[in-house]
């Protein structure tokens, strides 16, 4: 049997608070890592960073917030790369602007026999990349012709800004892999699984590229955005309680059959996500044939059929090596039981949450504790498990599934009230999580444990420990060396 690939997430502030020597030891003590996925580039505090402000500290590192975090590259730039793109070369995070995190972590990395990843973290909604040079120009459009928040996938210049720093990481730095992670939901997601408010830019795209693709699909975008305007008026309906007469989801389904461009639309933002998977696998491909290169998906791959339906994993599995699923079973329970609350507020909005729930179970193949105490428990580590043998068989053989570990991953709303939450639109908002009290699910070794068997059990070649090691207790940690133990 191959090794077991056992990976952890880790962020330049980690490193430059305990030494990288230090990190590196105590990660391979604690867990067994043999793997790093090195947060670069990230504009996300989920990814990069000390604890977000409002959240606790674990037992290493340094206790205090950092408050202007902004995040970046926090590699080396190499301007020749980015020739084509009006945004020019990836800009340098101001935190550290002078440390090489990849090239001062992956010597000493292979010293310790483990491969070190890039996590590549598009951060689409974070607000400090729209004061980019030029980022203006890459911005989606919504469906009042206005520029959007995010950057279109379908822009070249956003395609190729990204592609820029692929070529940049795998032709500079001694690399063993890429993780993707592009966790944004597409418009239709958002209108059937959140109140989602008017006038935020959410509800895209329109720009001169998307109309094209459309023109050349036989798609009326003016259609499109005459069906979306409606189905925003309906969310916000619905999510008002003003069901209407034939029911919320007789209506959405009515809208369906009035506007069909609702699903082509859909269909343009989603292949735009995935161009971009396939020119990444492509560009990596061309230089680089050995290097592994993989998607993460996020937790809402487990929750949501719609999400599901979208990202089909014998599709994903053609351009990739590995697929890392977010199996977060602790965090997971209170972001589930916010995903039920949010779509019983819109398209199953003539149910409430508790009828909701056990439909969804079936529909998923889960098997979970009531919705009322999902919060408090988690999820359990069956479902580690079955979410890791659905996409071992969805992948039908043509990659490997690395399995997403939680480990002190935060659940609910910040604990501090003088906290301010992120502005909507900012956020990500595609694992959302609005829970709150001090009865919420908690990482504990024999949770740890328990989950990295099961993911074994459901046939992981690896574990991908997560979110951040900046988060995680050292003991919280351990319990993955007993779970290998046990293992064999």
């Amino acid at each position: 049997m191959s090794e077991r690939l056992v990976g952890i997430q880790v962020g330049a502030s980690s490193f430059m608070d305990e030494g990288v020597g230090t990190v590196l030891d105590t990660v391979q003590e604690r867990a067994a890592v043999n793997a790093l996925f090195l947060a670069t580039p990230t504009w996300n505090t989920a990814t990069g960073g000390r604890p977000e402000p409002g959240r606790p500290f674990p037992d290493h590192g340094t206790p205090e917030h950092e408050a202007d975090w902004r995040g970046g590259n926090y590699a080396t730039v190499h301007p020749e790369y980015y020739a084509n793109t009006i945004l020019g070369a990836a800009g340098r995070a101001p935190e550290y602007p002078a440390w090489d995190m990849l090239g001062s972590v992956i010597p000493e990395a292979k010293r310790r026999g483990m491969k070190s990843y890039a996590l590549m973290d598009e951060s689409s909604h974070a607000r400090h990349l729209r004061g980019y040079p030029n980022f203006l120009k890459c911005l989606e459009v919504d469906i009042w012709n206005k520029p959007a928040r995010r950057p279109c996938f379908n822009n070249p210049d956003y395609r190729n800004w990204h592609l820029g720093m692929i070529e940049d990481y795998i032709k500079s730095y001694e690399l063993d892999g890429i993780l993707w992670s592009s966790e944004r939901p597409s418009p239709l997601d958002r209108l059937m699984q959140e109140p989602t408010r008017q006038g935020l830019g959410l509800i895209t795209c329109y720009c001169s590229h998307c109309r094209e693709i459309g023109e050349e699909r036989g798609i009326s975008w003016r259609r499109a955005q005459e069906g979306y305007r409606k189905l925003v008026l309906w969310n916000a309906d619905v999510a008002a309680g003003k069901i209407p007469s034939d029911g919320a989801f007789a209506t959405f389904w009515r809208l369906l059959f009035t506007y069909p461009e609702l699903l082509s639309w859909q269909s343009i933002w989603v292949d735009g996500q995935h161009q971009m998977y396939r020119d990444i696998f492509g560009t990596v491909r061309a230089f680089r044939p050995e290097m592994k290169v993989g998607w993460n998906m996020p937790q809402n791959m487990s929750f949501s059929p719609f999400y599901r339906a979208a990202n089909n994993y014998a599709d994903l599995s053609h351009i990739a090596d590995f697929i890392k699923i977010s199996t977060y079973n602790n965090a997971g329970g209170p972001r589930f039981h916010s995903w039920i609350a949010g779509i019983s507020r819109t398209v199953f909005g003539d149910a409430d949450p508790k009828t909701v729930y056990p439909l969804i179970l079936k529909i998923l193949g889960l098997d979970e504790a009531s919705y009322a105490d999902l919060p408090k428990n988690g999820l359990s580590a069956d479902y580690v498990r079955r979410e890791t043998k659905r996409a071992l068989v969805g992948g039908e053989g043509r990659c490997v599934i690395y399995t997403g570990i939680d480990v002190d991953i935060p659940a609910g709303q910040p604990d501090k009230s003088d906290i301010a939450p992120p502005v909507l639109g900012d956020a990500a908002m595609i694992d959302a999580d609005d829970t709150s009290g001090p009865e919420l699910a908690k990482t504990t070794p024999e949770r740890v444990k328990a989950a990295v068997r099961a993911a074994f059990d459901g046939g992981a070649a690896g574990v991908v420990l997560g979110r951040k090691y900046s988060e995680m207790k050292l003991a919280n940690l351990s319990g993955v060396r007993g779970a290998l133990a046990e293992l064999g």
